[in-house]
C-alpha cells in the first residue's frame, strides 16, 4: 500500500505539471558519531579521481587507531589491534601488514597536512564504508550491520498495519519559459496528508500546494479525495475547490467481477507483494543512526528494480473491466503503457525506529521516474517534444512520514461526496449525448402516438 501511495503522488505530480540543496561540507561519521575537523586539522575533500581524501590524524584517531609518521620515507602509519596500515604519500597503493594493496588514488600532503583515501584505508582494517550521497556523508561502520535483514523485517511489520496516517511532501523544481520566452525556474511544493485503513480498504487524502510567488500566502488546498475498495468496485470521490473555495465533488466507480476474488484472497495478494519486493530489492545499505524527536532512527538506502512496477501495473490492468467509455479506455491504455515501459531502477531512503523496528519515513527522488513514465505516455497523452525537453530538467523529491500506526482517527465519507455525479457522466462525448437525446425524443413521440 505504501508503494501505491507513492505512485498516487506521482500521478498527481504528472497531472498538475525544491529539491534539498546539499552543503559542500563532507561529513565523516564513524559508528554514527561525527568526526570534527577545523582549520588546524584540515577538512575532507573529493580529489580528481572522485575519491574522498580525509585529514589523516583526526580521522584515524577517532576510528580508534594509533597513528605515526615516518618522515624519512614519507609514510603515514595507523595501527589498530593486529593490523598495521602504511600509507605512502603520492603512491597508488597502501600496505596492510606489509601486504601491498593497489588503490586508484594516492595520499597527499596539502598545506602541510597529510590526507589519505579514507575508503581504502578503513576497509583495510576490515570495517565497512558507504557513501551517503544525499547527506554528503562517509558512513564508517566498525561492526557489520545486516541492512537487508533490518529492512525486510520492518517491511514485514508494515503488512500488519491495520491503519495509519501518511504525511507526504513533494518538492519540485523545473525550468520553464515565461511570457517573454525566457527560461525561469518554477518551484512548487505539494503536501498530501493521507489516512488509510486496510480492513476494509479505504483512504482519505487532502492535497495542498504552495505556488511560485505565493510562498508568503496561506497554503492553497487543491484536492480532497476518498477511496474505497470492496468486492464489487473501486470507488474514488474527488473534490476540487472552485474560485470561491467551495468544493465540487465527482466520483468514479471502477467495477470488476475480479475484485471479489482479490478481496477474498487478500492474504495471498499481500504474500505476492512481499515476494515481489524481495525479488526486486537490491543493494540495501546501512547509513547510520540519527536522533529525531527522541527516537533513534536507522537510515537505510535500497534500490528497487523498476521491473516491479511492470508486474504491479500488469496486475492492475488485469482487474480493470472492459472500458464503457472513452475515459475508461484511456485509463486502460495508460495502465498498458505503464506495464510495458522501462522505468529503470529506483532508489529509496527509509528510516526505521531502532526500538520498535517500524518503518517511520521514506524518501525518494522522482525525477528519473517521472521522465521515464512521461516518455512512455508521450504518444498516448499527446505530450509535445518541447514539453518532454522541459521534463528532462525536472527535479522532484518525495518525503513521506508514517504516523499514528494502528491508531489513526477513523472517518466517514461526506454525503455530498457519496451523492456526487459519476465522472463518466461528466465526460460523455457529443455522440453519446446526441444518441441519448434521440432516444428520449423517440420515446416521447411514441408515447404521444399511443395517446392519440
Amino acid at each position: 500500500m505504501k508503494r501505491i501511495i507513492f505512485v498516487l503522488s506521482l500521478v498527481l505530480l504528472l497531472a498538475l505539471s525544491s529539491v534539498t540543496a546539499f552543503a559542500d561540507e563532507i561529513i565523516i561519521n564513524i559508528d554514527s558519531a561525527k568526526v570534527e575537523f577545523n582549520e588546524e586539522l584540515g577538512f575532507p575533500f573529493v580529489d580528481e579521481n572522485n575519491r574522498t581524501q580525509v585529514p589523516f590524524r583526526a580521522a584515524l584517531e577517532k576510528y580508534g587507531a594509533e597513528v605515526d609518521w615516518d618522515n624519512e620515507d614519507r609514510i603515514a602509519i595507523a595501527a589498530k589491534g593486529e593490523i598495521v596500515v602504511k600509507v605512502p604519500i603520492g603512491e597508488n597503493y597502501i600496505l596492510k601488514n606489509d601486504e601491498k594493496i593497489d588503490v586508484d588514488t594516492a595520499a597527499r600532503i596539502v598545506d602541510g597536512r597529510t590526507y589519505l583515501p579514507i575508503r581504502a584505508v578503513i576497509e583495510a582494517f576490515g570495517s565497512e564504508v558507504e557513501w551517503d550521497a544525499a547527506l554528503n556523508t562517509v558512513v564508517i561502520t566498525t561492526e557489520p550491520v545486516d541492512a537487508k535483514a533490518i529492512y525486510f523485517a520492518a517491511n514485514e511489520k508494515s503488512y500488519a498495519w491495520d491503519n495509519y496516517d501518511a504525511d507526504a511532501k513533494i518538492n519540485m523544481s523545473i525550468n520553464m519559459p515565461d511570457a517573454e520566452g525566457n527560461i525561469q525556474p518554477f518551484n512548487m511544493d505539494m503536501n498530501m496528508y493521507m489516512t488509510l485503513f486496510m480492513n476494509p480498504v479505504k483512504a482519505k487524502i487532502n492535497a495542498s500546494m504552495v505556488m511560485p510567488g505565493m510562498e508568503n500566502m496561506p497554503v492553497q488546498p487543491i484536492m480532497n479525495m476518498y477511496m474505497t475498495v470492496d468486492e464489487e468496485a473501486i470507488t474514488q470521490y474527488i473534490a476540487i475547490p472552485g474560485t470561491d473555495g467551495e468544493l465540487s465533488w465527482v466520483k468514479q466507480t471502477i467495477a470488476s467481477d475480479k475484485l471479489s476474488d482479490l478481496v477474498k484472497k487478500a492474504e495471498e495478494t499481500r504474500q505476492k507483494n512481499k515476494e515481489l519486493i524481495e525479488k526486486y530489492t537490491e543493494d540495501v545499505k546501512y547509513f547510520g543512526k540519527y536522533t529525531e524527536e527522541g527516537k533513534t532512527l536507522l537510515r537505510l538506502q535500497y534500490t528497487m528494480s523498476g521491473d516491479i512496477y511492470k508486474e504491479l501495473f500488469a496486475d492492475a490492468k488485469d482487474i480493470m473491466p472492459e472500458p464503457a467509455n472513452e475515459e475508461e479506455a484511456m485509463a486502460v491504455e495508460m495502465l498498458e503503457n505503464f506495464a510495458s515501459m522501462d522505468i529503470g531502477d529506483l532508489t529509496f531512503i527509509v528510516y526505521i525506529d531502532e526500538a520498535s523496528g517500524e518503518m517511520v519515513k521514506m524518501e525518494m527522488d522522482l525525477a528519473d521516474m517521472v521522465e521515464s513514465m512521461a516518455s512512455g505516455m508521450a504518444e498516448a497523452m499527446g505530450i509535445p517534444p518541447e514539453a518532454m525537453e522541459i521534463l528532462k530538467g525536472l527535479k522532484a523529491a518525495v518525503s513521506m512520514e508514517f504516523l499514528n500506526i494502528n491508531s489513526a482517527e477513523d472517518f466517514e465519507i461526506p454525503e455530498e461526496a457519496l451523492n456526487a455525479p459519476e465522472m463518466s457522466e461528466m465526460f460523455k462525448t457529443e455522440t453519446e449525448i446526441e444518441v441519448e437525446v434521440d432516444v428520449e425524443v423517440n420515446e416521447e413521440i411514441e408515447a404521444g402516438e399511443e395517446e392519440l
